[in-house]
């Protein structure tokens, strides 16, 4: 009798202290949760009943919506519709990763959209995988939601109303496959962050920011035209991604990397996939960290790196990903030792890092060069396959910095 009493104690314990956890603890676990699982803890206690209802997170993934689409695209409308129904109070984030077929989605996504903008949503995070050559075309209600600081879009259309004049309040937009068919002008005064991956018809696109601080630009089939950049002035982290060299003079209105980059003067990382036919004629004062994607068997491409540098007085980080081959490395090694690349100004550059399995000749021939000149290193990396061995000793050579670790592995 003693012991069930203890035992129904116990269990009306734990119910209470469930039942009495502060709602802000309630609210961390269940946005941990995948909706559907959330939605189960309504029977926990009576205080849980209808919290999961009220969450400002909405997050339908991937694996929620396909679960549903297995059994029907029809049972995955409905679902979700049902869902917003059940939903009270504001929506903060709505994140959906869809793979949808019948156009009778579509119309139910833009449904789903249009009742989160009117509940001031404030990051929208939408990709919706079609079957066959179908794209889904954003609802005019996204281009007329002031509230929206966060914007991720993939596998979309991107057709801005006539009335469309930008987004107020847009801190981070991210655009992932999306499809520009007209010309288009996004005015956003707060955007920091712009990333812009795989997206066709770019040159139909203006970007009206004057804060721009992060930006990613991945075309990795063409060309790009960046004059719609040119007015970021406080621009600091730049990556760029082709598969062209982009300062081609047959392509110039296209191709203006030189000039992008001297209209920035605060710009502190670098991060390249492309070489310019030559170097830089102004000074990058404030570039910190340099990352590049080098083919060692082109001189050219060792002759714009040396001049990069040359550029940059006060790099810190150099990141070097190695392509090509050493199939040249006599002409190599001798562009390395004229004058002008026993000058470099090295004062300031602390990492070195090579990353890749071409060219090992090559690269050994470079990591010489900070080795015996850079007064500042203090860590050289060089990545080498499983099982091989440097062809150079080069951790017996005189050091410009006695600080400096050489590090193969």
């Amino acid at each position: 009798m003693n012991q069930d009493r203890v035992s129904i104690a116990v269990e009306g314990d734990i119910e209470d202290r469930i039942s009495v956890l502060p709602r802000n603890v309630i609210d961390c676990i269940l946005e941990f949760l995948p909706v559907k699982e959330a939605a189960k803890t309504c029977t926990l206690s009576k205080s849980w009943r209808y919290i999961w209802s009220e969450l400002p997170k909405m997050v339908l993934d991937y694996e929620f919506c396909d679960e549903l689409i297995d059994e029907s695209e029809s049972k995955f409308r409905e679902v979700v519709d049902g869902i917003m129904l059940l939903h009270m109070g504001k929506i903060v984030k709505f994140d959906l990763d869809v793979r949808v077929e019948d156009l009778a989605s579509y119309t139910a996504i833009d449904r789903w959209v249009l009742y989160v903008t009117r509940n001031s949503v404030k990051k929208l995070h939408l990709r919706i995988s079609n079957i066959g050559d179908r794209t889904y075309t954003l609802p005019p209600c996204i281009f007329h939601c002031s509230t929206l600081t966060q914007l991720k879009l993939a596998r979309c259309s991107f057709k801005p109303p006539g009335s469309f004049r930008g987004f107020p309040n847009l801190v981070t937009l991210r655009l992932a496959s999306v499809t520009f068919s007209e010309h288009c002008v996004i005015k956003a005064p707060l955007l920091a962050n712009l990333t812009l991956n795989c997206c066709d018809g770019m040159q139909y696109l203006n970007i009206v920011s004057p804060v721009l601080k992060s930006l990613y630009v991945c075309y990795p089939h063409s060309y790009i035209a960046l004059n719609c950049f040119m007015n970021c002035k406080n621009l600091r982290d730049l990556g760029l991604v082709f598969s062209k060299v982009v300062d081609n003079p047959n392509h110039d209105h296209r191709s203006t990397l030189v000039k992008f980059l001297g209209s920035l003067p605060a710009l502190e990382l670098l991060s390249a996939d492309v070489v310019l036919s030559s170097g830089p004629p102004f000074m990058l004062n404030c570039l910190r960290k340099l990352s590049l994607s080098v083919d060692f068997g082109k001189l050219g491409h060792i002759s714009c790196v040396l001049q990069l540098i040359e550029c940059s007085p006060n790099l810190n980080e150099l990141e070097i990903t190695v392509n090509g081959t050493d199939d040249n490395i006599e002409a190599f090694v001798k562009c390395l030792k004229m004058a002008d690349c026993l000058q470099l100004p090295l004062n300031k550059l602390e990492y070195v890092s090579f990353y890749g399995f071409a060219s090992p000749i090559c690269v050994e021939a470079f990591a010489m060069l900070f080795i015996i000149q850079a007064r500042s290193l203090l860590r050289i990396f060089i990545e080498q396959p499983l099982g091989t061995k440097s062809s150079k000793d080069l951790s017996g050579l005189p050091r410009a910095s006695p600080k400096a670790e050489l590090v193969i592995s």
